[in-house]
């Protein structure tokens, strides 16, 4: 008897932790509260002005009013001219917590798009994510790789680390294009004059629909997919709650990987103080391909996070046919592609009745369809290469060669993968004029000598 008290007591313990961390966490007076804070430390503070310009960046990322964000905007704009804007690089600013990360010069989830040629037509190198932005100018001369490439780089989260992408300000010749994580930036940038070029382009806009095949919807064995890491911000307890109200005899699966520490086993022990684990199926560290047969085998998919960047699980579930649910409030990229055909928006509160009416609603959505028509990989590869055309044109330079368009999957791929061997000299050749190697594209040994190559 007191051996089941105590669990009880414990079950009602980590139900109320988890969504007090997530209250905490993800509320937008919480984040509001806290651009306050830095900005008061900003006008209190005195000492390095890389400091307090690290203060005003953080308090810029938090906020959410446009008339804290304007005042914020006056205070940075004198550093983002052309004449200082490369303080945000020397002093390195808000780069501590990529340190770690910035002692290998080796690029990750970057590709050549387009080769440099000798008549004075630019390349396309695409970086995804600020760490390897940072690794870029702590290991290479950026001056002189953007004499040679037009940079194009693909921002991770959102809101954004502005102090990283404020790195790149003013960096070269050209605009530096930026790949967005949510449609809502593509303002904010335009509004600064660091001479970053915000593309109306996304990480989950780069799927590639050849990677599924759905199955007929009556043929489909899963009622409810959720392909999210273990992380506290994938909000799995929300699921967890709403199935206490919900038909016990529907099936239900997790794919995810260990996150910020956490693991399957603290998902389970969530789930257990919900009182629905046994109705829970979960598959650790599935390999890209099980988890497109999942999406293909599924009424549903869901996606709980109250923020983060475009979510390529979104989109992913278009192609493989399954209809989305998406939190209402939430600040993720491709709720914007939420309509009538692919998907709904949920009440965190009223999660089970709603859930319970989407599976049984999901064959009158078309997923897919709406994708072919507006996301794939290829038309955002036209979009992009359109873009960075009509950039040539304007400035009197040559353009006569495409680039090769790609795909994520799950990192940045080519979609034809000829492509690999016939950018293999491009590889080549970044490492010997600029001493930068990209990872999965290693040059040759002959190539190599001179260089630091990490293995």
């Amino acid at each position: 008897m007191l051996t089941t008290i105590r669990s009880r007591v414990r079950d009602m313990a980590l139900r109320w932790y988890v969504y007090l961390y997530d209250k905490g966490r993800n509320g937008r007076l919480t984040w509001e509260l806290a651009a306050l804070a830095l900005l008061t430390r900003y006008f209190l503070r005195g000492g390095p002005l890389e400091n307090r310009l690290s203060l005003l960046g953080a308090a810029y990322r938090r906020t959410s009013f446009p008339s804290l964000q304007r005042l914020i905007e006056r205070r940075l704009a004198p550093w983002l001219q052309p004449a200082t804007a490369d303080v945000w690089r020397r002093k390195r600013i808000g780069w501590a917590r990529y340190d770690r990360h910035l002692t290998d010069g080796t690029l990750h989830k970057s590709l050549i798009l387009k080769p440099p040629s000798a008549d004075g037509e630019k390349g396309v190198l695409y970086v995804s994510f600020e760490v390897n932005w940072l690794r870029l100018l702590t290991h290479g001369d950026i001056g002189r790789l953007l004499d040679d490439y037009y940079f194009v780089g693909a921002s991770s989260s959102s809101p954004p680390d502005f102090r990283a992408h404020w790195a790149l300000a003013h960096a070269g010749p050209d605009p530096i294009f930026l790949q967005v994580s949510n449609p809502a930036e593509v303002v904010l940038h335009r509004r600064l004059p660091h001479n970053i070029s915000p593309l109306p382009l996304m990480a989950c806009d780069w799927i590639n629909p050849d990677f599924y095949n759905p199955r007929p919807h009556a043929s489909r064995e899963i009622d409810i997919l959720m392909v999210a890491g273990w992380s506290r911000i994938k909000r799995h307890w929300l699921l967890f709650r709403a199935l206490r109200g919900m038909r016990k005899n529907l099936r239900v699966v997790l794919i995810g990987q260990d996150m910020e520490g956490r693991t399957a086993d603290d998902v389970f022990r969530e789930a257990q103080a919900f009182g629905v684990a046994r109705r829970l199926e979960i598959i650790r560290d599935a390999p890209v391909d099980m988890v497109s047969d999942h999406l293909c085998n599924s009424k549903v998919s869901m996606v709980l996070s109250r923020r983060e960047g475009s979510s390529m699980a979104v989109t992913e579930s278009f192609f493989a046919d399954a209809p989305v649910a998406l939190v209402a409030n939430a600040h993720i990229g491709s709720r914007a592609y939420i309509n009538a055909r692919t998907g709904t928006l949920v009440d965190p509160g009223k999660l089970a009745r709603a859930l319970s009416a989407f599976v049984e609603e999901s064959s009158s959505y078309a997923p897919r369809a709406w994708a072919m028509q507006h996301i794939s990989c290829l038309q955002s590869a036209d979009r992009l290469n359109a873009i960075l055309r009509a950039q040539a044109v304007e400035r009197g330079r040559p353009w006569t060669h495409d680039i090769k368009p790609l795909c994520w999957r799950p990192d940045p791929v080519y979609v034809h993968p000829g492509d690999t061997l016939v950018m293999q000299p491009a590889y080549e050749d970044l490492a010997e004029r600029h001493g930068i190697v990209v990872a999965g594209h290693r040059p040759a040994a002959e190539s190599t000598r001179g260089l630091t190559v990490t293995k």
